[in-house]
């Protein structure tokens, strides 16, 4: 489904990324690993389009995405889930998840929110109970569900989820990291997720990379990764 093949990117001069490549099945959860700085979120915004590829090949499907904007891309079933969240304080709980909705055909749009907006809820039943709350007066636990919430409401087929468990209490990252489950036993979208927490990861994932400085780090010849070697990669030792 996704390809990204010896991708170069980074920002105007600056290349944050250095020749990496990876691949998401369809249905698959992938993660990446690697530590503050490694270049874990340029790796997410050059698949979204929202940092400069200058070299190399994005592929979703077969089709090249490095020439399309980022509008295009959410067009074709890519959603992403920043770090942060980036969500509108202004806005209410159900109007947020009803602007994730804005891609879908007009002609389906209708019968879709009705069929994805309860299942978001029930997915995550802290929004159904603040359905008419502001985005601001949220947790920060909450917010975090909402913007996975909104991006689920666009229908994905590919969901690009970075740094979910930042900044959240213990019980919170629990249940973002239960429903996260949820949706790779269910199917319903091929996910590559981005953490600095390793255990999270092994528990989500069929399989990881992991990024340090901008590339790929592989295990060491005729070896598999085992937790010391992953710690070795993952702090660059």
């Amino acid at each position: 489904m996704l390809e990204v093949d010896r991708v170069i990117a980074g920002y105007r001069a600056v290349r944050v990324l250095h020749e990496v490549s990876l691949n998401v099945n369809a249905g698959e959860f992938v993660g990446v690993l690697g530590p503050n700085g490694a270049g874990k979120t340029t790796l997410l915004r050059s698949i979204a389009g929202n940092a400069t590829v200058q070299s190399g090949d994005v592929r979703f499907d077969g089709r090249r995405l490095t020439s399309l904007p980022d509008h295009e891309r959410a067009a074709l079933g890519i959603a992403h889930v920043p770090e942060g969240r980036r969500i509108w304080p202004s806005l209410t709980v159900e109007e947020t998840l009803m602007m994730g909705a804005w891609r879908l055909p007009a002609t389906e749009r209708g019968a879709e929110v009705q069929r994805l907006l309860p299942y978001v809820m029930e997915l995550f039943p802290r929004l159904k109970e603040r359905r008419y709350h502001r985005a601001a007066v949220l947790s920060g636990g909450e917010q975090q569900m909402l913007a996975i919430g909104r991006a689920l409401m666009a229908k994905p087929r590919l969901i690009l989820v970075d740094e979910p468990s930042t900044g959240l209490a213990p019980i919170m990252m629990e249940v973002v990291i239960t429903a996260l489950a949820r949706l790779r036993e269910e199917a319903q979208v091929a996910m590559l997720l981005v953490e600095q927490r390793i255990q999270n990861v092994l528990d989500l994932c069929s399989r990881f990379y992991i990024l340090n400085r901008g590339q790929i780090a592989q295990p060491a010849p005729g070896t598999k990764w085992t937790r010391s070697e992953i710690e070795r990669a993952y702090f660059g030792r």
